[in-house]
């Protein structure tokens, strides 16, 4: 190994594992729920949290069913991927994660509308999203 390489132990290796692990289902757990336009499973999952849109967001757990209900009032359906996920501790018992994803149209046919990157921060203490950060590089006009 290179001088001045960083070296990682199993410990650090099994943490990184079970916090990818972890977050994985939590980021797939919000686009199901995102996919189904879920708001009670939407503010379940994080009514607690700091989200934040391009456009809005909140910071207080009772803003949350007004802002899911918005952000999904539109009757045409749509479906998440989601690629390119890298987990890191941040501090202490947060971790954070970056992903890419695209989001689909549905009218009726499939059309990409948007992509854009999902940055999340993750309490390991209980596993739970403290703060969701959207942003949209890329929208259909």
């Amino acid at each position: 190994m290179a001088a001045g390489a960083l070296v990682s132990t199993d410990a650090d290796s099994l943490a990184g594992a079970v916090a990818r692990h972890h977050i994985a289902n939590l980021l797939y757990t919000y686009i199901d729920i995102a996919d189904r336009k879920d708001v009670a499973a939407a503010v379940d999952l994080l009514g607690a949290a700091r989200v934040r849109f391009p456009h809005a967001g909140y910071h207080s757990a009772d803003a949350a069913p007004s802002f899911f209900t918005g952000l999904w009032a539109a009757p045409t359906a749509h479906r998440h991927d989601v690629t390119n996920l890298q987990v890191h501790r941040d501090r202490g018992d947060l971790w954070r994660a970056d992903a890419h994803y695209t989001r689909w149209i549905i009218a009726p046919d499939p059309v990409l509308h948007t992509l854009g990157r999902y940055t999340l921060t993750v309490d390991s203490e209980t596993w739970s999203i403290t703060e969701l950060i959207v942003d949209r590089t890329w929208t259909r006009g």
